[in-house]
């Protein structure tokens, strides 16, 4: 069995479409090793079809930042066939990499303002070359059983740039709740919107939890989900959840999550989407304010 290496930076959201890579490879009867944020090493070895994980931002990797050879990690490295390193082949960790790997490296940006497709079938592209068929749905492993009660609201994303008003989500859930149970899941990006769910929503049906076994608990538990353009919105979206995910300011052309039973609100005005430095000053957001809770409400009801 060869072993391969996946080097992978980011958040959330950019280690859940880089499932399909690994789904991918592990069909193809590779051993994969994930090198990523130290914060997702329990999810990813439960659920993420990898054998091993090492930290991408720990101490392990710094001789690499430094494009130096350090000893115990080449012979580390040396025991991979492939490493496959979503970074660009000019900055400095991929040099030392180079330095302390002998073997077939294949790097692959990902850099957000190049990708000219869908984030997946862009991580997917190296992969054509070693794998013999791809798996495009990212899919969690999920080990709960699934009773499908509650329906889920994330009114956050990692920008608050890309957020539907959470005044909206508030008048979606009292709505939704009239029928079903339901619950708000906000993490460490929703900081600055606490206060607002606390006044107007049951805190037991708060989860304020980044914990990651505890949201899968509850996605297991999740028929319906509503959230922004989010790394939250792609797990949902990959464990088979129906979603609806409204995207404003970013292209659901390149971002929007793959799943089961995925739909995108999203209005394609002339001015999305648009750049970072764009939505940052952009007072208006039509391209999220025209987008009406009896629009949301009435694609539920369907």
């Amino acid at each position: 069995m060869k072993k391969i290496l996946v080097i992978r930076y980011g958040g959330l959201g950019d280690l859940i479409v880089t499932l399909p890579v690994l789904q991918s490879l592990k069909k193809n009867r590779y051993s994969v090793t994930l090198a990523a944020n130290e914060r997702y090493r329990e999810f990813f070895l439960k659920y993420g079809w990898i054998d091993e994980f090492i930290p991408s931002d720990g101490s392990f990797f710094l001789p690499l930042f430094a494009g130096e050879r350090e000893i115990s990690l080449t012979e580390y490295l040396e025991k991979f066939d492939i490493i496959l390193s979503y970074t660009n082949e000019k900055e400095s960790f991929s040099y030392g990499l180079k330095k302390s790997f002998s073997g077939k490296i294949i790097f692959h940006p990902a850099t957000p303002a190049k990708v000219k497709r869908h984030i997946i079938s862009h991580l997917l592209e190296p992969v054509r070359d070693i794998a013999d068929s791809l798996i495009e749905i990212p899919e969690i492993k999920t080990c709960f059983p699934h009773n499908r009660k509650y329906f889920v609201i994330h009114p956050g994303s990692g920008s608050i740039h890309k957020n539907w008003k959470k005044e909206n989500f508030l008048e979606v859930y009292r709505r939704l709740s009239e029928k079903r149970e339901g619950y708000i899941i906000l993490g460490y990006a929703e900081e600055h919107m606490k206060d607002f769910w606390y006044r107007n929503v049951p805190h037991k049906k708060i989860v304020n939890s980044p914990d990651m076994d505890i949201l899968m608990r509850y996605i297991s538990k999740t028929g319906l989900y509503i959230g922004n353009d989010s790394g939250i919105s792609h797990l949902f979206a990959a464990s088979s959840v129906t979603s609806i995910v409204i995207f404003g300011p970013t292209s659901p052309l390149l971002w929007s999550p793959r799943g089961k039973n995925v739909r995108i609100i999203y209005k394609g005005i002339d001015c999305s989407p648009c750049s970072l430095p764009e939505r940052r000053n952009c007072e208006k957001k039509v391209c999220l304010e025209s987008i009406t809770v009896e629009e949301v409400t009435e694609i539920l009801r369907r």
